[in-house]
């Protein structure tokens, strides 16, 4: 009678682990035939019972129905579960059995649902960005990275998909993940993928997340890898400005210059550089950014201004002489630069009608020529503006 019992009680748990494991299969059927929710039942109860709970099988299938309900619209973290599983089916796999055996007796079925999972997943990071979800597109694309990571596809196509890469720093960029985005964009840069974007792109996340230390060496390294891009140069030359570092501004705009020669943002950008070290030079420079562009505002500006200041400096000089022939040779140099600054500060009108910056100037241009048609014009002008 206890041989008869104890065999029993062996044919009821075999019966059960059968029992069990069957649901997985039903659940497959029903995939098969798109009961989704018939497919659903049986494999939530396959992973809630301890007869199957530890079955590679039981996640291959979960991950498969789960990402059907997510496609079918009736679960919106369906294709998250679906990676959880397969990574769990991938986890329990390598483990093998309670004795250690059968490790990787599920690897070519794995690989192969991951085959057709991997662009169900992509899907879903496209769609996270289409609908403005980066946090959701982040994690689709983090995780197809992952799964082409593994050793079972590695050993047909070694490397890294760069695309991939860079859709993961895109969409870390603009969940605002500055960790993710950092890490991924310098993947993507040494990967030479996303050009001179993918530099800038960095550049910002640096600036976002405080890290202005971080700046030049990154767009150092993109200038060496992208020397075409002008606007690495140009905004490399603008950081190095903003930071008053003007030998290695100089440098870079030296560089700028000799590679584009016809770009009059660069004669502007040394004008401003020689500005508190050289006005002459200053004023050379925004000359020959005139001589490109006519209407170049800020150089019209601000040599205006230089001229304009000269004036004002040399009326203080004027104005220490202590005799009326050296006064008036003094003012008389005052007013020469003041008739130079006058075109420049006309034309610089011209082109920004509204500027009021430059009608004070000239304002106070036409009031020490006298010319007060011209005062009065430009007088009733800032009044309108306010």
């Amino acid at each position: 009678m206890k041989r008869l019992a104890l065999f029993a009680i062996l044919i009821f748990s075999i019966s059960a682990v059968y029992a069990q494991k069957g649901k997985v299969s039903a659940a497959n059927g029903y995939l098969e035939t798109n009961d989704l929710e018939a497919a659903k039942k049986s494999i939530d109860l396959a992973l809630e019972h301890e007869k199957s709970i530890n079955w590679p099988k039981t996640y291959i299938v979960a991950a498969k129905v789960y990402t059907e309900l997510s496609k079918a619209g009736q679960d919106a973290e369906g294709i998250k579960k679906a990676v959880d599983f397969y990574k769990k089916a991938i986890e329990l796999d390598q483990k093998g059995d309670a004795k250690g055996k059968g490790i990787g007796k599920y690897e070519k079925e794995i690989k192969l649902q991951l085959t057709f999972f991997k662009p169900d997943l992509t899907n879903s990071g496209i769609e996270g960005f289409n609908t403005e979800d980066f946090n959701q597109a982040l994690y689709a694309f983090e995780n197809v990275l992952y799964f082409n990571e593994l050793p079972m596809f590695q050993e047909e196509a070694p490397g890294i998909d760069t695309a991939i890469v860079y859709n993961c720093a895109l969409a870390a960029y603009n969940a605002k993940n500055w960790d993710k985005a950092e890490k991924f964009f310098n993947q993507a840069i040494d990967l030479n993928y996303g050009g001179g974007d993918a530099v800038l792109l960095l550049d910002q996340v640096f600036d976002a997340a405080g890290d202005s230390l971080k700046v030049p060496e990154n767009l150092k390294r993109g200038f060496q890898k992208y020397p075409e891009d002008e606007r690495i140069l140009t905004t490399l030359i603008q950081y190095y400005l903003d930071a008053q570092q003007n030998d290695a501004a100089l440098e870079y705009l030296n560089t700028a210059i000799e590679k584009d020669p016809e770009n009059p943002s660069f004669y502007y950008a040394r004008g401003v550089l020689y500005e508190n070290i050289d006005k002459d030079k200053a004023i050379e420079n925004y000359d020959k950014c005139l001589e490109i562009d006519p209407a170049f505002f800020n150089a019209l500006y601000n040599i205006g201004v230089i001229y304009y200041n000269k004036g004002v400096e040399q009326q203080n000089v004027a104005n220490d002489k202590t005799t009326t022939k050296e006064f008036n040779a003094a003012m008389e140099v005052a007013n020469g630069f003041w008739e130079k600054s006058l075109p420049f500060m006309e034309k610089a009108h011209e082109v920004q009608p509204e500027e009021a910056a430059v009608l004070e100037t000239l304002k106070g241009l036409y009031y020490r020529f006298e010319r007060m048609d011209k005062y009065n014009e430009v007088k009733a002008k800032l009044e309108a503006l306010n």
